[in-house]
C-alpha cells in the first residue's frame, strides 16, 4: 500500500505544471475537474487504508486514514463552486432544466449501483429489498460510501431552493444556503448518521460563496500570496491538531475548510495535465460509486486476497473496469436528464 501511494504521489508531481488561471482569476474546468480526479484517488486510497491500517509496517497508509474527509471537501467546494459560475453565467434558464439535468445525472448511476451492490450483498449473504430500501434514510446506505450521493442530492436541492427564492441577491442565496447546510447537520445528528456525513460539508457554501466574491478573495489573498498561504497553513495545522487530541466536530469542520482553502489557493498556480486524467474524470463517479464493493469482495469470506500489493492492485484494476462498464450503461439513460 505505502509503495502504491508512493508512486500515485510521484506520479502526481511529476505531470504538475503552471496554471493560467490566476491571469482569468476563476478556476476552469479543467482545474476543477483535475481537483476532482485527485480527490477520488485519495478517497479510494482512504477506503483501502481502512483495511491496511493495522498492518506495523504500514506507515504512510496508516495516515491516509484522514484522507477521506478532506478529499470529500474538495469535491463538496467544486461541486458548489461550479454551480454558481453556471448560475452566473446562464442566469435563471439555468434553474429551470437543474433539477433534471443535475440530480437524475447523479441519481442514475446511483441507482444501477445499488442494483448492482443488491445483487452482490445478496451473492455474499441476504439482503430483502425493504432493507435496501430503508438503507437509503438509516445512515448506512447499501452502496458502500453512498451517502455521499445522498448528501449531494440534498445540497443540489437546497442551491435549487436558495437561488430560486433568492433571484439575484447574493447575500440572501448564500444566507439561505448556509442554513440549509445547518439544518442537515441538525438531521443527521437526529438521525444518530456518523459524523463523516458532515464533517466536510460547509465546503458545498464556502464554494459558493468563493464563486461570488472570487475577484475579491484574490485580489486579498495573492496581495501577500506567501503570507495568505502561511497563514492557513498554521490555521489548518492548528486545527488538525486539536482534532487528533481533542475530538470535535466544529473543530474538524474548521481543519476540512482551511485545508481545502489551501487547495483551492494554490491551484490558482499549480494544475495537472496528462491524458489519465481525462480517462478517469470521465468515470471518476462510477469509481467512488464501486470501488467499495471490492474493497469488501477481495476480503471477504468468498475471496480473500493476503498479499496487500496484490489485493490494492486487484481492487484497483476491478474497480475501473466495472466503472468503465457501468459508466456506458448509464449514458443509455442520458435521454432522462437533457433538456
Amino acid at each position: 500500500m505505502d509503495f502504491i501511494f508512493l508512486l500515485i504521489i510521484f506520479f502526481i508531481a511529476f505531470v504538475s505544471i503552471k496554471n493560467q488561471d490566476l491571469d482569468t482569476q476563476q478556476l476552469s474546468i479543467k482545474t476543477t475537474s483535475n481537483l476532482q480526479v485527485i480527490a477520488v484517488i485519495f478517497v479510494i486510497l482512504h477506503h483501502l487504508s481502512q483495511v491496511l491500517q493495522n498492518y506495523s509496517d504500514s506507515f504512510l497508509s496508516s495516515r491516509l486514514i484522514v484522507a477521506g474527509r478532506f478529499s470529500v471537501g474538495i469535491f463538496f467546494f467544486v461541486s458548489g463552486y461550479g454551480l454558481i459560475k453556471q448560475y452566473k453565467k446562464k442566469g435563471r434558464v439555468y434553474l429551470d432544466t437543474f433539477l433534471k439535468r443535475k440530480v437524475l445525472s447523479i441519481f442514475i448511476p446511483f441507482l444501477l449501483a445499488g442494483i448492482v451492490y443488491f445483487i452482490f450483498r445478496n451473492l455474499i449473504g441476504k439482503l430483502s429489498l425493504g432493507d435496501a430500501f430503508y438503507s437509503l434514510i438509516n445512515g448506512s446506505p447499501v452502496v458502500s460510501n453512498g451517502w455521499f450521493v445522498i448528501m449531494i442530492i440534498f445540497l443540489y436541492f437546497a442551491f435549487f431552493v436558495s437561488a430560486f427564492i433568492a433571484r439575484k441577491n447574493d447575500l440572501l442565496l448564500t444566507i439561505l444556503l448556509v442554513t440549509s447546510t445547518i439544518l442537515v447537520l441538525v438531521i443527521a445528528k437526529y438521525m444518530h448518521y456518523g459524523e463523516w456525513w458532515t464533517n466536510a460539508i460547509f465546503c458545498f457554501p464556502l464554494g459558493v460563496v468563493w464563486s461570488i466574491n472570487e475577484k475579491l478573495i484574490l485580489d486579498f489573498l495573492f496581495n501577500k500570496y506567501k503570507v495568505s498561504v502561511m497563514v492557513l497553513v498554521v490555521l489548518f495545522s492548528g486545527f488538525f491538531y486539536l482534532d487528533e487530541v481533542f475530538y470535535h466536530p466544529v473543530i474538524r469542520a474548521f481543519s476540512v475548510l482551511f485545508f481545502v482553502s489551501i487547495v483551492i489557493l494554490l491551484s490558482y498556480r499549480v494544475t495537472f495535465q496528462n491524458p489519465i486524467f481525462s480517462y478517469v474524470k470521465v468515470i471518476s463517479f462510477e469509481l467512488y460509486l464501486y470501488q467499495g464493493l471490492f474493497i469488501q469482495l477481495f476480503r471477504s469470506n468468498v475471496l480473500f486476497i493476503d498479499n496487500r500489493l496484490i489485493y490494492v492492485c486487484l481492487v484497483i484494476l476491478a474497480t475501473s473496469i466495472l466503472a468503465f462498464l457501468m459508466y456506458y450503461v448509464a449514458n443509455l439513460f442520458s435521454f432522462l436528464n437533457k433538456g
